[in-house]
């Protein structure tokens, strides 16, 4: 497709593409998408032009010093991230060829966090780790003194790399006014107005030969979704009328589950601001609010009547996700990236377009208006570089490569000619990696391993934008979804409700963890209520043994670290939106 083509058709989706699927929803347009992207000084650029010209800019980098065979080893926390383990991928063999580094990427065998733990118990550790950034092992390291500092290692190795990092992210990361780790997926504050809607919850969707089965009813309420589901049940189209994914409340946050945002956003939609009471100075946990309860409840009324099998109360992630390739579910949720190009297109492959499945718009509970929190990312795993490392520098150094412009594109492109073009100064995927990329998700991360070689994703305005067209482009259905729902986006960034809960040694971080406890096995006992009365009694139950447990001096620690949180951002409580 030529330059001309290309920037004609982008006009063109920009303008108004719709599917059949939503011809009913008007698409918005981001009028600075082509005249930001397309009429740039970047946009005749050759990649390596592109790069000269910003490596100038921001000053030598030191990791071509030494591109000699070296490896590290890294402890990746999330034992289900198989696709990151360094083989032969394309993406892996490329960054090796070019800085001589090879990533040696174990997962744990068991257990996560017990894994971790007995390697900073112990002092066996590897070189470099990867964990939740707000994570209550992160205390450990730092505190225990177990991993460096990036200021220590980057002034005393490479300098330059100050440069290319985001003040913003150093200033909000920063612990004792150092910074400890390299956060991945921190998005600027632009980010909203550029690139892909940002859809931070997992909405739901019904498989489409079911919906059409039914005669295409209007899903507009949650009684709507209950008596859809009460006729799947009855008519038997599918083994399982809905599917909720794995429960863990240590890992997924009070919801327990993943699926379960899209329901208590819908219950809840001020959750987020309800939750902070000043002339208290507390952040209430979000058991105490009712709508968020009444999630719960509806919960309970599905398994009641057995529209919600008990074994997804117990199942694993793995579980989940086998059942999503062989479209077992009526009902089920995933986030919408993962949906259009991770199962749709396999399950389209192996069992037909007809079971794929359609994304639900947003559904209304009673009076309540729909709002779902939309906020740019903070940062999911940290890069943490042990005292154990054998060679510091080098990873430092390395580090710093992942971080520039060249080390994103080879990170999540490639090389240009063989596996991406820039195309009206954009990268995209040559034909033969698109569209394995768009038939056989699985396959494609087998084979070319984008997006899971160094796992330090950054923030960069071109990759939004050739993200952005990519969807549009590849995959309409997915834009059009995400526009369905981005409607009811809100940013909750400036409540200053991030990283919240208190570090896990303090004794209000023991606390909070025998709460999370206490709630993990509530959340079962409460799906499985036989009645409204026992549903109620297991709910009072809980709420007194969690304020029994300290749950307000929990909730004291949380509004000082809501504090914190807006004068890292640089809000005032008079800037609040309420």
């Amino acid at each position: 497709m030529t330059c001309l083509k290309m920037m004609l058709l982008t006009a063109m989706i920009l303008a108004g593409c719709k599917s059949s699927e939503y011809a009913e929803l008007p698409v918005a347009v981001d009028q600075n998408f082509s005249k930001s992207s397309l009429s740039s000084p970047d946009a005749v650029m050759k990649q390596e032009e592109y790069l000269t010209q910003h490596t100038t800019r921001y000053g030598e980098l030191s990791w071509r010093e030494d591109t000699s065979p070296f490896s590290f080893t890294q402890f990746f926390y999330g034992n289900w991230a198989g696709h990151y383990v360094w083989r032969d991928q394309y993406a892996m063999k490329l960054i090796t060829e070019k800085t001589g580094v090879r990533i040696d990427r174990k997962l744990s065998a068991g257990s996560d966090e017990d894994d971790l733990n007995m390697m900073i118990s112990t002092g066996e550790l590897p070189d470099t780790i990867m964990v939740d950034w707000n994570s209550p092992a992160v205390a450990k390291l730092i505190d225990g003194g177990l991993v460096y500092s990036m200021n220590e290692l980057i002034n005393r190795f490479a300098p330059g790399f100050w440069n290319i990092l985001d003040p913003d992210m150093v200033k909000y990361h920063a612990k004792n006014g150092l910074l400890w780790y390299l956060p991945n997926v921190y998005e600027q504050e632009n980010r909203l107005k550029e690139g892909k809607p940002v859809i931070s919850i997992r909405p739901w969707f019904i498989r489409r030969d079911i919906y059409e089965q039914l005669g295409k009813p209007k899903l507009e309420t949650v009684e709507d979704l209950k008596n859809i589901l009460t006729d799947i049940k009855q008519q038997g189209y599918a083994r399982y009328p809905l599917a909720l994914d794995f429960f863990d409340v240590a890992k997924n946050g009070f919801s327990g589950s993943l699926s379960l945002d899209y329901l208590i956003y819908t219950f809840a939609p001020y959750l987020q601001e309800e939750r902070i009471i000043v002339e208290e100075k507390k952040i209430l946990y979000p058991m105490r609010h009712s709508g968020f309860i009444e999630a719960f409840r509806f919960v309970n009324r599905l398994y009641r009547e057995e529209l919600l099998d008990p074994k997804f109360l117990i199942a694993k992630q793995v579980q989940y996700e086998e059942g999503m390739y062989r479209a077992e579910y009526a009902v089920a949720s995933q986030f919408l990236n993962g949906m259009y190009s991770q199962f749709n297109p396999t399950i389209g492959t192996a069992l037909g377009k007809e079971k794929t499945y359609l994304v639900l718009d947003g559904l209304k509970a009673g009076d309540r208006i729909l709002r779902f929190p939309a906020s740019r990312l903070l940062g999911w795993q940290g890069f943490f570089i042990t005292k154990k490392a054998k060679n510091p520098e080098r990873i430092i150094r390395f580090a710093e490569y992942a971080w520039s412009d060249e080390g994103q594109l080879d990170f999540l492109y490639g090389k240009e000619g063989e596996t991406f073009t820039m195309e009206s100064g954009l990268p995209r995927y040559v034909p033969e990696v698109r569209e394995l990329m768009n038939k056989d998700y699985l396959e494609w991360q087998q084979q070319y391993g984008f997006g899971a070689s160094t796992l330090l994703w950054r923030d960069s305005p071109m990759l939004n934008k050739a993200e952005l067209r990519e969807m549009i482009l590849s995959r309409p259905d997915e834009y059009n979804a995400s526009m369905k729902l981005s409607r009811f986006g809100y940013d909750d960034y400036p409540l200053g409700m991030s990283n919240l809960e208190p570090e896990g040694s303090s004794r209000e971080g023991v606390i909070n963890a025998n709460i999370k406890e206490l709630w993990n096995k509530a959340i079962l006992h409460l799906i499985m209520a036989a009645s409204d009365a026992e549903f109620d009694n297991t709910y009072k139950t809980f709420i007194d043994m969690m304020d029994a447990a300290g749950a307000q001096e929990v909730e004291r620690a949380m509004y000082q670290n809501h504090l914190q949180d807006l004068a890292k951002k640089g809000i005032t409580a008079v800037d609040l939106p309420f």
